[in-house]
């Protein structure tokens, strides 16, 4: 009951927020902020950090469409993050110009991400976001693709070597 009642309160906050962005962290503050907190370490057993967990993401391919499907479409289900379980819901935010879907993804990997980030990062465009709306990833199957994606990433040697 108190799950639902967060998530009624955030999905209002989130929905009847002005549509209006002046700048990359304008999205971040007016829609991620309430469940990924200010410094991206997100609130523990719901929503999971942003900060130093999804830069490594970007190593591969996947990564970059996992990123862009989870910002368009939402998740369901539990992930995995640094080791520890969150089984939280994330809303769509596919009401996002693509242009501030792409800003707000870029905010949070430069920002809170930066030193995770492989050596030829190139920021996510617009052009990307649009092209990932063909391919509507269900919010159930999104946790499924990030444990993938995590497998991926260990096979290629390609992690840090931190628990993620």
């Amino acid at each position: 009951m108190r799950l639902a009642a967060v998530f009624a309160i955030s999905a209002a906050l989130i929905f009847l927020t002005p549509q209006s962005y002046a700048a990359d962290s304008d999205v971040y503050a007016l829609r991620c902020v309430i469940c990924h907190q200010p410094n991206a370490q997100g609130v523990p057993g719901m929503y999971p950090p942003l900060a130093h967990s999804i830069g490594p993401d970007l190593q591969l391919k996947q990564g970059r469409h996992y990123l862009i499907q989870v910002a368009l479409n939402g998740m369901t289900g539990p992930v995995n993050v640094n080791g520890i379980i969150y089984n939280g819901l994330m809303p769509p935010f596919a009401q996002l110009s693509d242009a501030e879907i792409a800003d707000a993804l870029n905010y949070v990997l430069t920002k809170f991400n930066a030193d995770k980030l492989p050596k030829n990062f190139a920021p996510i465009t617009a052009a990307e976001v649009k092209h990932a709306r063909a391919t509507h990833d269900s919010p159930t199957e999104l946790p499924h693709e990030r444990a993938s994606l995590l497998s991926d990433l260990k096979k290629a040697h390609l992690n840090d070597g931190a628990a993620r």
